[in-house]
């Protein structure tokens, strides 16, 4: 039942916009990082220098500000679909639970946020071929992956709370305020020690952290938080039978 609910939700997310905002969001984030690229490169050419601030700075741009947002505008668009014209009524008048329901539409989101990971890397890399000629070389790309593997891990308490409160509310507003809040968050904790009491800097921490002891502690707080949150979520949707 749960790989059908997959299924049918990844059907709807397809006449949506979040499967375009999967490429725009990495493309934008790329497209910025290019530019100063190419604006830093020197008379010779793109120095090693400035190749390696252009993987760091699609991590950082990406786990700074675009991340946030772009879970909150993912799960929000996964969740518009049954707030229009009453879906929730449909949808849990048939043999199907609340609690099933939930936990597909937030495996979809987290499909939605992998493959959006995916295509940040993979624009990256273009970017590498199309100006370096293949010649960056494949070590800056195997540690943007691990990078980015690592943040999406521990970006799971944050789509979590993004998807109950757009499973909650029908003004998509209210989760992209949370976003932007968030994103205002991470710029002022995300280099303070109070960085672990806040969700939103766990993949920042877990890709970009000045040690391999934090980017662990962040990798294992964004784990572990992610699935008590996700058991609450989960427990939480079965008793609200049907959304607001």
């Amino acid at each position: 039942m749960l790989a059908t609910l997959f299924r049918l939700e990844v059907l709807k997310a397809r006449r949506s916009l979040a499967l375009l905002m999967v490429l725009a969001c990495p493309l934008m984030v790329v497209l910025l990082n290019t530019g100063l690229l190419l604006r830093h490169a020197g008379p010779d050419g793109i120095g090693a220098r400035a190749w390696q601030g252009f993987w760091m700075g699609n991590q950082a741009v990406w786990c700074y500000f675009m991340l946030p947002l772009y879970l909150a505008l993912c799960t929000g668009l996964v969740n518009a679909v049954e707030h229009r014209q009453n879906g929730w009524r449909l949808m849990l008048t048939l043999p199907v639970g609340a609690r099933r329901l939930y936990l597909a539409k937030l495996l979809v989101a987290l499909a939605m946020a992998a493959l959006a990971h995916l295509c940040l890397l993979l624009l990256a890399m273009a970017v590498g071929v199309l100006l370096l000629g293949g010649s960056a070389g494949a070590e800056p790309a195997r540690a943007m992956a691990t990078a980015l593997l690592a943040a999406l891990a521990a970006s799971l308490p944050v789509l979590v709370l993004q998807h109950t409160l757009s499973w909650t509310s029908q003004n998509i507003v209210l989760p992209l305020a949370l976003g932007v809040c968030a994103t205002m968050g991470i710029i002022q904790l995300g280099s303070s020690e109070y960085w672990r009491f806040f969700p939103w800097t766990y993949p920042l921490m877990a890709a970009n952290g000045s040690d391999p002891a934090m980017r662990q502690a962040a990798l294992v707080l964004g784990l572990g938080s992610g699935l008590v949150l996700l058991a609450l979520g989960c427990w939480w949707a079965g008793h609200r039978r049907q959304p607001a």
